[in-house]
Formats: C-alpha cells, sequence, structure tokens
C-alpha cells in the first residue's frame, strides 16, 4: 500500500504508521536483537521515502501476535485510536494477504479495536490482494473480497517513493531493485482496498475519504 500512503501524505494527510513487532524473526542467520535494529531501520527509511509523519512500534515479539493476550491487544489499538482519532484505519484484510498468522492475528485485532474506540466518522479498510500485492509480496489476487466496497487508488505519480520504499528493505531482497526510476514505471497503476467498516451497499470508491 505504499503509493497510496505516499499520495495522501503528499496531499496533506497526517499518516501514522503503527507496526506491532520489530521484524526481529526476518532475518535469518541473525539473533532477535540484531535483526530488529536493521529492521527498524529500514522501516523508518522506508516511511521517510514515502512521506509519512510517524512511526510507532508496539514492541510485540515477531511471529508471536497469535499467542499475545487478545484483550490487552485490543485496549492498546483502541486506545491509539483514542488518541490519534484517525479519519481512515488501514491493515490487512481477514487473509493476511500472505496468510502470515502476525497478520491474520493483526487484521482480527485491528477490526475488534476499531469496533471498541466507535470513532465517529471513521473508516476501516482491509488491503486487497491485487496486481499490487503480487508485485509487492509476489501474493496472487485473490477472487474472493472480504467486506464491501473496494476503493481503487491511482498511485500512477506515487510509485517512485513506492520503489525507493521498497529498496529501503534490503535484508527482505525486495524486488524492483535496479533505478528507481526505471523500476517504477514497472508498477501498477492502483492499488485496492475493501471498505469493512462502516458495512454499507456494494459499490465503487475512487478515494478513502468520499465515496
Amino acid at each position: 500500500m505504499g503509493g497510496t500512503l505516499a499520495k495522501y501524505a503528499a496531499n496533506h494527510a497526517r499518516v501514522t504508521l503503527i507496526c506491532a513487532t520489530h521484524g526481529e524473526a526476518g532475518i535469518e542467520g541473525l539473533v532477535p536483537e540484531q535483526a530488529a535494529i536493521i529492521r527498524e531501520r529500514e522501516l523508518r527509511q522506508a516511511a521517510s521515502a514515502l512521506g509519512l509523519d510517524e512511526v510507532r512500534f508496539l514492541d510485540y515479539r515477531d511471529g508471536t501476535l497469535a499467542q499475545a493476550d487478545a484483550e490487552r491487544f485490543i485496549e492498546l489499538l483502541a486506545g491509539l485510536m483514542g488518541e490519534l482519532h484517525p479519519d481512515v484505519v488501514l491493515t490487512f484484510g481477514p487473509d493476511g494477504i500472505s496468510g502470515h498468522p502476525d497478520h491474520v492475528t493483526l487484521s482480527e485485532r485491528v477490526t475488534q479495536a476499531f469496533d471498541r474506540a466507535a470513532l465517529p466518522v471513521s473508516r476501516l479498510f482491509y488491503l486487497a490482494p491485487s496486481e499490487a500485492t503480487l508485485q509487492g509480496c509476489g501474493v496472487l489476487p485473490s477472487q474472493e473480497v472480504a467486506g464491501g466496497p473496494v476503493a481503487s487508488i491511482d498511485i500512477t505519480d506515487y510509485r517512485l517513493p513506492k520503489v525507493r520504499a521498497m529498496q529501503a528493505h534490503a535484508s527482505q531482497d525486495p524486488p524492483y531493485p535496479g533505478d528507481p526510476g526505471e523500476e517504477a514505471a514497472k508498477l501498477t497503476c492502483h492499488e485496492y482496498f475493501t471498505l469493512a467498516r462502516p458495512i454499507t451497499a456494494d459499490g465503487e470508491m475512487i478515494d478513502l475519504f468520499t465515496h
């Protein structure tokens, strides 16, 4: 969803990225403490490339979200929503895009927290599998859509910061490693999000803030 984040940041939306873990289990051959330092640095570099305002870490252990105390996790997320008062919340869909247990758990907890926070005039979207997720993490598009209307976000003008953000995650052997300008031209021009809350009739959307 990097192109979408870059687009809204460039158009004066305040964008806060909240990461549940430090990704410390994600570099083979490194102890978790070393991996966490590298991956946090990479994420902050990626956020900078996208123009995001803030990055926060919740300090859960990578790979353990399913075992974490659910009530405490939900309360933490609901409290953050109450603090930040977001107009839009973006997270994984129930499939976690890649099926990663942390992603699946995060989708569930964020949805529960969103419902508990009861934010006025706020929307919850799930990242929808598409050509964009295929390019970004090798996950084939799904024919099943969880939720309501799908928002198609045109990121044509924001593919360059998206590539730079992808390349920032060097420890993850990111795709499109060449010249950023040349690689950006290879990326699809749309990212897709499914409206999960509020529950509405089917329809198409071209913006996360308006129907």
